[in-house]
């Protein structure tokens, strides 16, 4: 279809009025907004603010709440205001510190605040300008500070126009939205379905989504039209049990955030060939979302790497090297990309903003402005772009970017660690995770390392694996050595004690495989192996399909060990037996009634709540 003209929230407003009984959300949990009502309560909420603090002010968004934040950031919108969502779940000093740089005029948390108000639903009539700064997302900074990215109101408008076009999104498209809001992929999955007629459709929680049955489940029943994720979150739902029959509703899984493997893809097709398209995105928040698609292809699952493809209508790109040069097709350079699409820069960070923000060296405008991505790529010969890695130390683990200094940072300022060194690692199914390489100067466990950093940071920047050296390697320079860093395990120094029950070796037989170690001894825990809730629940998936019983997330994290865990399988295993006896006895007790009697029993029974 052809989008509507007009900013995003302007589209949602027309759709509205066309067909307010639409459906906006659709929430697992329970709650439906119409469009109707999701554009009344966005008006209510857009003339309090213009009554509060006035257009251009700061707006915060502190909500987990699906209805609230996509109501408070059209709100913003339409009163010409910046948004700034941000996680609740931060830690306190977290928090505080991204309040400090960006100043609020008002903090969102819920909808109370105009609920019932004198404020009618008539849309204020703020004039909004193409290059008006409208949102602020957060991304990690090498100096410990969080860098607030400003992005401007046609940027956004540029990337969902796109993928409504592109992708051919027609009304009722039902698109998942499995993105935490403090991140501004965020935005594809709320305006991509608003701005078709489409329908946000959220899962229980996010929980859930890590969950991979559950996750199978909620997608079938959803009626799930597209998904935008992770190639990690992909990779956990394509270890599951799926067949051809699968996913009858599902037309398009759009992958971004991280290097989309060539064995997933191969995975993928060789159960769902290609009646579900996927499309592999790349393009850093600076550049707003997303500047780079390719749609894969059968022959992708055969190359080295799955390309990141050719920037969209409206974006440029270029490699170059060191001495700042254009590289020939093969050669890898760091990636360029040129586009009026991309955000206004860092948040009140001018010097930031100018260091990778530059004038083009190609070009003879001082106001031709392309962004230094920090990415290494090389293109094609079919004029494909490959993605190579990070030129610095930043990287992504799970779609997320990571500043590895930042974690050094925070960890040096415990008083037991003494030196560190923070990398990125790949377990044996090509997902990352962090690792810390720490020396210490007193007794301090990985778990209170763990819970010192909780309390500054958010999860995902809480290294999966402690390793205790007694003195980091170094080169001759005096650098870091990372490549003589030990690999995750080998810092392991209890004595080795081999399972001894049937459920503990069936348990370390799964963790091997997993985990890609050699051994497993009762005492290790799986988070200390380099495990992460995403390995978590193929251990769950496999668990419940060799010993018929479910086990949580919750329950790994609660007993990482092997012997710990073994000990919730039988003990689950247990209950388990007993209720099918229990069962079994009320069948054979059934068998001598009549059939009145049996009746009788059984509505006894459920009245006493003896039947779940």
């Amino acid at each position: 279809m052809s989008m509507k003209q007009g900013f995003v929230h302007q589209v949602f407003s027309q759709l509205a009025e066309e067909d307010g009984d639409r459906l906006a959300i659709d929430d697992s949990r329970g709650t439906r907004v119409t469009y109707g009502q999701l554009e009344e309560s966005a008006n209510r909420l857009a003339s309090y603010l213009l009554s509060e603090v006035g257009s251009g002010s700061v707006v915060a968004i502190i909500s987990e709440d699906t209805v609230t934040v996509i109501t408070a950031i059209l709100a913003s919108l339409k009163a010409g205001c910046i948004f700034v969502p941000l996680d609740p779940r931060l830690p306190r000093k977290r928090l505080e510190m991204l309040m400090a740089q960006v100043e609020p005029a008002i903090r969102l948390y819920d909808l109370e605040t105009v609920n019932g108000n004198h404020f009618g639903p008539t849309p204020p009539q703020i004039t909004s300008a193409p290059d008006d700064m409208c949102y602020v997302y957060f991304t990690s900074g090498s100096t410990g500070r969080p860098k607030g990215i400003a992005g401007r109101l046609k940027a956004i408008d540029h990337f969902i126009r796109w993928e409504i076009e592109t992708l051919g999104l027609q009304a009722g498209v039902r698109v998942s939205q499995f993105t935490n809001p403090s991140f501004d992929a965020y935005l594809r999955d709320m305006f991509v379905p608003l701005c078709a007629g489409g329908t946000v459709c959220v899962p229980l929680d996010f929980g859930n989504v890590l969950d991979g049955p559950q996750l199978v489940k909620w997608i079938d029943d959803s009626r799930i039209n597209l998904i935008h994720c992770v190639p990690s979150l992909f990779r956990a739902l394509i270890h599951e049990d799926l067949h051809p029959e699968h996913f009858p509703s599902l037309q398009h899984v759009l992958l971004s955030g991280e290097p989309l493997l060539p064995a997933d893809v191969k995975r993928w097709m060789s159960i769902f060939g290609d009646r579900i398209r996927l499309v592999n995105l790349y393009g850093p928040s600076e550049t707003t979302m997303i500047k780079f698609f390719h749609f894969v292809t059968a022959a992708d699952q055969d190359r080295r790497a799955i390309p990141i493809g050719k920037p969209m209508t409206g974006a440029k790109a270029i490699v170059v090297d060191e001495q700042g040069k254009a590289c020939p097709v093969g050669t890898v350079g760091e990636i360029y990309i040129r586009t009026p699409y991309r955000s206004l820069g860092y948040f009140k960070q001018p010097e930031l903003t100018s260091e990778v923000f530059i004038p083009n060296p190609f070009g003879n405008k001082p106001d031709d402005i392309v962004y230094k991505t920090g990415d290494l790529g090389r293109v094609l010969e079919d004029g494909s772009f490959e993605f190579m890695g990070r030129k610095d130390r930043q990287v992504k683990i799970r779609g997320i970017r990571v500043e590895l200094s930042e974690i050094e940072d925070l960890l040096l300022g415990h008083e037991a660690v003494k030196d560190v060194v923070v990398v990125d690692r790949e377990d044996t199914s090509g997902n990352k995770y962090l690792c810390a390489y720490v020396v210490m100067s007193g007794e301090v466990t990985s778990g209170a390392l763990r819970d010192y950093l909780a309390e500054h940071v958010p999860g995902y920047l809480v290294p999966s694996a402690f390793v205790t050296l007694e003195t980091l390697p170094r080169t001759a320079t005096g650098k870091v050595d990372r490549s003589a860093l030990p690999a995750v395990g080998q810092e392991v120094k209890r004595a080795f004690i081999a399972p001894s029950t049937e459920t503990e070796q069936t348990l370390a037989d799964i963790w091997v495989q997993v985990l890609g170690v050699e051994r497993i001894s009762v005492d290790d825990s799986f988070f200390e192996l380099g495990g992460h809730s995403l390995l978590a629940t193929q251990v769950t998936s496999r668990i419940r399909l060799i010993f018929h019983i479910e086990i949580s997330l919750r329950a790994m994290f609660e007993s990482p060990t092997l012997r710990g865990l073994a000990a919730k399988i039988d003990q689950a295993r247990a209950a388990s037996d007993e209720e099918a006896e229990k069962i079994a006895g009320l069948l054979d007790s059934l068998a001598e009634l009549s059939e009145d009697e049996a009746k009788a029993k059984l509505k006894e029974l459920s009245l006493a709540g003896g039947l779940s």
